[in-house]
């Protein structure tokens, strides 16, 4: 990781006091989260709405995932503010450092499910059922960790359900583009999980949190190549279906060595490797959105 702290970061220690640790809390010190969120919306945006026309749809997701993003890290670090304390990744955490309340942190969570449901309104009722279903696994994704190995597989249909939300709200339904984007996008997203899950492997065996890192220990890397392929398919499955020109095969291609680059060099018991394989994901996910573009343009 670089030793010199990225733009966000330097805005949240900038903040006043008394509120850093809330915006810590939301994680706007680290955007990665907020991108891997947005971009399925996005890509979904450009296979299937008419742009420039319905061009504010854009706006609507990346503000209501951003806000989506900050929320779940919020309820996230309520439920895991224990096991958070205990691994060292983690340990500086406003709610497991002791420097904010719980209280303070639900009376946040609160005034951003508000905020949050409130938001979709403007782009009709089903758009508005579809992100307020989203935060019951949301908010149940924290317990996950406690009852399964595979907290990954929800989370990937969490963190992309920006990609039915944006078919809907751009053409009235979820079609056969929608859906296959859709798959191939939550097994990326469950794959980036995977890989992240792999920095607190060894500190999360100790705390007694599970994930598929520490089921699998050094034997994950062939399941997330699987994954990664299935992703591929998947959005080739779509900009079939959705009859996309001929520069999206080329560009998707580029996407699929960007992951197949991530993959070779990625050791999964190097914390400092998985994190940078992680943060790779947002390049690959814009790679898509270019190439769904330039698909459509031809």
């Amino acid at each position: 990781m670089p030793n010199r702290p990225r733009a966000a970061a330097r805005w949240v220690g900038r903040a006043p006091a008394r509120i850093r640790p809330y915006l810590e809390l939301m994680r706007l010190d680290r955007p990665i989260g907020t991108w891997l969120v947005v971009l399925p919306g996005w890509i979904a945006l450009a296979l299937t709405a008419e742009l420039p026309a319905q061009a504010w749809l854009l706006v609507l997701v990346l503000g209501h995932g951003a806000l989506m993003r900050a929320a779940g890290c919020t309820v996230n670090d309520i439920v895991d503010r224990r096991f958070d304390a205990q691994v060292p990744r983690t340990a500086d955490r406003p709610l497991a450092a002791g420097r904010i309340t719980v209280r303070g942190a639900w009376l946040l969570f609160a005034a951003q499910m508000v905020v949050a449901l409130a938001v979709p309104l403007v782009a009709g009722a089903a758009v508005f059922w579809l992100t307020a279903a989203s935060w019951v696994p949301m908010i149940a994704y924290p317990f996950m960790k406690r009852i399964t190995n595979w907290p990954h597989v929800w989370l990937g249909f969490t963190l992309t359900i920006y990609v039915p939300v944006a078919c809907v709200a751009a053409t009235g339904e979820f079609g056969a583009p929608g859906i296959a984007l859709y798959l191939g996008l939550v097994c990326w997203s469950i794959g980036c999980d995977i890989v992240y899950a792999h920095q607190d492997r060894e500190a999360d065996k100790i705390a007694g949190v599970r994930s598929a890192a520490v089921r699998l220990g050094d034997r994950t890397v062939p399941l997330v190549a699987a994954l990664y392929a299935a992703t591929v398919a998947g959005i080739a499955v779509a900009g079939a279906l959705a009859g996309l020109g001929v520069l999206f095969w080329p560009l998707l291609a580029v996407a699929g060595l960007h992951l197949a680059r991530q993959l070779r060099g990625l050791d999964t018991a190097d914390p400092a490797v998985c994190h940078r394989a992680f943060l790779s994901n947002a390049p690959f996910a814009a790679l898509v959105l270019a190439a769904v573009l330039a698909g459509r343009a031809l």
